[in-house]
Formats: structure tokens, C-alpha cells, sequence
């Protein structure tokens, strides 16, 4: 990535980092669902769901559109739950110490990788 992806991926990586919004993204990971859905299932105010809403609307991680009186969301790319997955390993081995400790030591000068 050049420098305008990287600072464009961190914008996007940071829309996702909200606890409800990251659970916006798991609840759409089978389809659409209705907006008072997703505010019922992750237990927050409309007010809170539409702000979350926005976030991820306007870095293009969620589309919406209405049928009737109910709006609806979905993700717009489904590659981020590939994203999403590979979050969930790394907080696994995280949780269970498998990631925790020193950085491995960076090879010595004439060894291989340097």
C-alpha cells in the first residue's frame, strides 16, 4: 500500500473500532437485517444505532435502503468478514496468551532474513 491506502485503511480500521459497530458488522454477516433489529439484538438506543450507522455507512462498510417503513443494512463489501475472522483468531490467541510476550528478535546481521 502506498501512503494514501495506509491512511485510508486506518480511517477504516478505526470506523470499525467500536464495540457496537463491530457488532453491526458480525450481526449482518448472514444478510440484511432491519435497523430496530439491530438496536433490539446489541441492546442500544436508536439514537446510538443510527450514529454507529453512520460511521460505517460513510466509510463504506455498510449500505442501507428502505422496503416499506423498515430500513434496512448490509454489509457493502463482504470481504470484511474475512477481515472480521482474522480479528477473531488474533483476539483468540490473544485471550489465551499465545500472542502475549516479547516481539521475536530481529536477526542478527549475515543471518538469514536480514
Amino acid at each position: 500500500m502506498n501512503l494514501s491506502e495506509r491512511e485510508t485503511a486506518a480511517k477504516v480500521l478505526r470506523a470499525m473500532g467500536h464495540p457496537i459497530r463491530l457488532g453491526i458488522l458480525e450481526a449482518l454477516r448472514d444478510g440484511p437485517v432491519t435497523v430496530g433489529d439491530l438496536f433490539a439484538e446489541l441492546g442500544c438506543s436508536q439514537s446510538m444505532m443510527s450514529q454507529q450507522l453512520q460511521t460505517l455507512e460513510y466509510h463504506g462498510l455498510v449500505a442501507s435502503y428502505r422496503e416499506g417503513t423498515h430500513k434496512y443494512c448490509s454489509l457493502r463489501n463482504r470481504d470484511v468478514l474475512a477481515m472480521m475472522e482474522c480479528l477473531r483468531r488474533h483476539l483468540h490467541a490473544y485471550l489465551s496468551g499465545g500472542v502475549i510476550g516479547p516481539a521475536p528478535e530481529a536477526p542478527s546481521q549475515g543471518e538469514p532474513g536480514s
